[in-house]
């Protein structure tokens, strides 16, 4: 019996991935629909691009940082 050899063909790997759920109105599902599908790309492809850019400009330094309550201050 000859030893399968496994497929070369098809897309390779985009990485390590992570599930996202979310539910969003029907109006702008059909929309992300017809521009996913006019771009040549799936839906999903499309949400991590642009959650990428979006991503992107925001500084979590900036959001995550407190300003220090000074002692003289502090009861």
């Amino acid at each position: 019996m000859a030893i399968q050899r496994r497929a070369s063909g098809g897309r390779p790997s985009k990485g390590d991935r992570h599930v996202l759920t979310t539910r969003i109105p029907t109006a702008e599902a059909e929309k992300l629909f017809a521009v996913a599908d006019a771009l040549g790309t799936s839906a999903s492809s499309f949400i991590a691009e642009v959650m990428a850019e979006k991503l992107a400009t925001i500084d979590l330094s900036q959001l995550t940082s407190q300003e220090a309550l000074p002692f003289s201050r502090a009861s």
